[in-house]
C-alpha cells in the first residue's frame, strides 16, 4: 500500500500520510508523492484547496529514524532536505490555494513543521506538537523556526525548541494561536473536511492572496502592506468571482464561486 493515500473529489485534494504502524514517519515515498501533488495544484490549478491528515491515531512522527538510515546520511542531509522536505513545506505555504490541517494525534519533529504549514489547522483533543529534534541532538527543520518565532515570539519558540520533549497539547496549541480550533476526536475529520469543503467552493483566486497579505505582512511594513492589499484588491476586483459575490450579497443568496 502507499505510503500517501490521495483523493481528488469536487476541488478538494485529500493527501492523507499513510504509514500509520510507523506514527505516519516520513518515508522519501511520502515526501516526493506529496510533494508531486502539491506542486500539481501549483502549477496547473488542480484543486482549489489542500486537507492533510494522518491514518492511525498520530498525524506524523517526523522522520524515520529506523534502520540507520539518518545517521547514514550525515554528509547529504542539507541537500536531501532542500530537494525533500523543504519543497514541500514552501509548496503549501506559498500555493495558491488554502491548505487545512486535520490533526490527529501527535505531530513531532518535521511532522510539526509539516503540520504548521497548513493556513488553518483543526486538532482533535488528542493532538499534540512537538519539536523532538534537541532530544536526537538534530536541530529545528520543517520551517519550525520561522514558524514558531512568527506564530509565538522567541521566547515560547525557544522553549519549545530547546525543551524538546515536553509536548504542547491541543487546547495550550489553540490558546497560543498555533491552531484555529480543537474538537473531539470523533469529529475531527467531519469539521476539517467541512472548513476545506468551504474553501473549495470559495473564491479561490481571492484566498490565494489573502495567503500572500497574511505572509507579507509578518516581514513587511505598514507602507508595505498598505500597498500590496491594493495590488491584490486590483487582482480580485477582476476576477469572475467578484461581480459574483457582490450579486449573491445584494440578492441574499449564497454566492456559486467558481475559483477564477
Amino acid at each position: 500500500m502507499s505510503d500517501l493515500l490521495i483523493e481528488k473529489n469536487d476541488g478538494l485534494l485529500s493527501l492523507t500520510l499513510n504509514r500509520p504502524e510507523q506514527m505516519n514517519a516520513m518515508s522519501g515515498e511520502m515526501v516526493g508523492q506529496a510533494t508531486a501533488a502539491v506542486m500539481d495544484v501549483v502549477e496547473n490549478k488542480s484543486a482549489r484547496a489542500i486537507l492533510l491528515t494522518g491514518a492511525g491515531r498520530g498525524f506524523c512522527a517526523g522522520a524515520d529514524l529506523s534502520g540507520g538510515g539518518l545517521t547514514d546520511a550525515r554528509e547529504t542531509i542539507e541537500g536531501r532536505m532542500m530537494a525533500g522536505i523543504n519543497r514541500l513545506i514552501l509548496a503549501l505555504r506559498e500555493g495558491p490555494v488554502p491548505g487545512g490541517v486535520a490533526l490527529n494525534g501527535a505531530a513531532a519533529g518535521a511532522g510539526c513543521g509539516l503540520a504548521l504549514a497548513g493556513d488553518m489547522i483543526i486538532a482533535g483533543q488528542s493532538g499534540k506538537l512537538l519539536t523532538a529534534f534537541a532530544r536526537i541532538g538534530a536541530v529545528l527543520d520543517g520551517g519550525m523556526s520561522w514558524s514558531l518565532t512568527n506564530k509565538l515570539g522567541p521566547a515560547r519558540a525557544m522553549g519549545m525548541a530547546m525543551l524538546a520533549d515536553q509536548p504542547i497539547d491541543a487546547q495550550t496549541a489553540k490558546d497560543w494561536g498555533l491552531v484555529w480550533d480543537v474538537v473531539e476526536d470523533q469529529a475531527l475529520m467531519d469539521e476539517a473536511t467541512k472548513l476545506a469543503r468551504r474553501f473549495a467552493t470559495g473564491p479561490t483566486v481571492a484566498l490565494g492572496l489573502i495567503k500572500r497579505q497574511i505572509a507579507l505582512a509578518q516581514t513587511g511594513s505598514m507602507a508595505d502592506a498598505l500597498r500590496f492589499e491594493a495590488a491584490c484588491q486590483g487582482q480580485a476586483f477582476k476576477t469572475d468571482d467578484f461581480p459574483e459575490g457582490v450579486k449573491a450579497f445584494q440578492e441574499k443568496r449564497k454566492a456559486n464561486f467558481v475559483g477564477r
